[in-house]
């Protein structure tokens, strides 16, 4: 897994880690602040910090993307 030091970077490249992270887990299913703190390696109090930052940077870079729900036997 993807697993980032976060602890000298700056506020901005933290939200666009955590943002690209929770795109990554939304397609999934998975975008809890656990798996969040698991894939990008952020820690809580600058996942707080962050998180709401971030949520919009990822609305916005979704924002045009179709979601599209395809049956697994015609994915292929």
């Amino acid at each position: 897994m993807l697993k980032n030091n976060l602890d000298n970077a700056t506020r901005q490249q933290k939200v666009e880690a955590v943002a690209e992270a929770m795109i990554r887990l939304e397609a999934s299913g998975n975008a809890t602040a656990e798996n969040i703190k698991t894939l990008t390696g952020i820690k809580q109090t600058d996942l707080d910090n962050v998180a709401d930052d971030a949520r919009a940077l990822a609305f916005t870079r979704q924002n045009g993307k179709p979601r599209v729900s395809v049956p697994a036997g015609m994915a292929a």
